[in-house]
């Protein structure tokens, strides 16, 4: 969800998961504390709510650099604030053909797509040893399924947190709003069917279900979190599209 690579900081955490680079801004922790302010009730709690969080904002993003890499990428993963950033060096000798626009929104769906998988693995897991689990539909998170193993309290509170992470930040994201996966997904495609226009309109849309997610989050859901988000992303593809020329488009 970044615009861009945070300054590097003497608290990051950095290591390897499968040969790619990882780092850990120390700001990614303390957006995960305020996001579980409300259900965060001890030191127990803080510790298996920041490990949900890290796995499943990693489990998403190394979906979209195992793809990077794939097509020939050398990436790299940081997690900060909201969420993560895979990128890849442009500039490596070694960086291939990328796949073209299908490389791209390839790139973009791997990041829900390897949460998603995580999360269908873990309820399939849970209904094959027997016990039941529950689904609640709606917006603005998609679906939550509910269950409860029985083994561990501490084992239970954690898949379900880490479940419904994975669950919600893949919905969030598949949003066709820029930068999120799902806006870099109907921007590829747009521009592939209109290669004049197709920014240009995926900048609108982006403003527009940005927009609409913003009052939604105010009005219905209630969350002051949610507006802040949806308000920033439509505010900034609004400039954007300024910028890029939509003013003489009547924008």
């Amino acid at each position: 969800m970044l615009l861009g690579e945070p300054e590097r900081t003497q608290a990051d955490l950095c290591f390897r998961l499968l040969g790619i680079p990882v780092r850990v801004h120390p700001f990614f922790w303390l957006v995960a504390v305020i996001l579980g302010a409300n259900f965060i009730e001890g030191p127990k709690d803080l510790v298996l709510w920041l490990l949900a969080v890290f796995t499943a904002i990693l489990v998403h993003e190394l979906g979209h650099a195992v793809v990077m890499r794939l097509f020939g990428y050398r990436p790299s993963i940081t997690l900060y604030g909201l969420g993560g950033y895979a990128s890849y060096d442009r500039f490596w000798r070694g960086s291939g053909w990328g796949g073209g626009a299908f490389g791209q929104i390839l790139i973009s769906a791997a990041g829900p797509g390897a949460s998603l998988l995580l999360a269908f693995l873990i309820i399939v897991g849970v209904w094959v040893t027997g016990h039941p689990v529950r689904f609640f539909w709606g917006l603005p998170y998609g679906f939550t399924a509910v269950f409860a193993l029985g083994f561990s309290e501490i084992l239970d509170q954690f898949l379900l947190w880490l479940t419904g992470v994975l669950i919600a930040w893949s919905f969030l994201n598949l949003l066709p709003i820029y930068p999120l996966d799902g806006g870099q997904i109907a921007r590829e495609l747009l521009v592939w069917a209109n290669p004049r226009q197709g920014i240009l309109q995926s900048l609108v849309l982006s403003v527009l279900v940005a927009g609409a997610f913003c009052a939604a989050s105010l009005v219905l859901w209630k969350s002051w979190f949610l507006a802040i988000l949806f308000g920033y992303l439509a505010f900034a593809n609004f400039m954007t599209l300024q910028a890029s020329g939509g003013r003489s488009s009547g924008w």
